[in-house]
């Protein structure tokens, strides 16, 4: 089963944007998430047409599990 924590914002124009995080530590408090998503806020890193993200929306955990068929 492979885990990935999905960081969702807007930007300043309100367009939805996420980003994904591969694999994160299995012990992240929603604290800390959501340190690190103000941080990415502040770095003014990431834009999306020009627009930078300026807004968090939420975070969640996907989880997704691949069983593989025989023929």
């Amino acid at each position: 089963m492979s885990k990935v924590l999905q960081l969702q914002f807007k930007t300043t124009d309100g367009k939805g944007v996420s980003l994904s995080v591969d694999m994160p530590k299995q012990d992240l408090t929603n604290e800390e998430i959501y340190q690190a998503m103000n941080s990415i806020i502040s770095s003014n890193v990431f834009e999306v047409d020009n627009a930078p993200i300026a807004q968090i929306v939420g975070a969640r955990y996907i989880e997704r599990t691949v069983t593989e068929v025989e023929a």
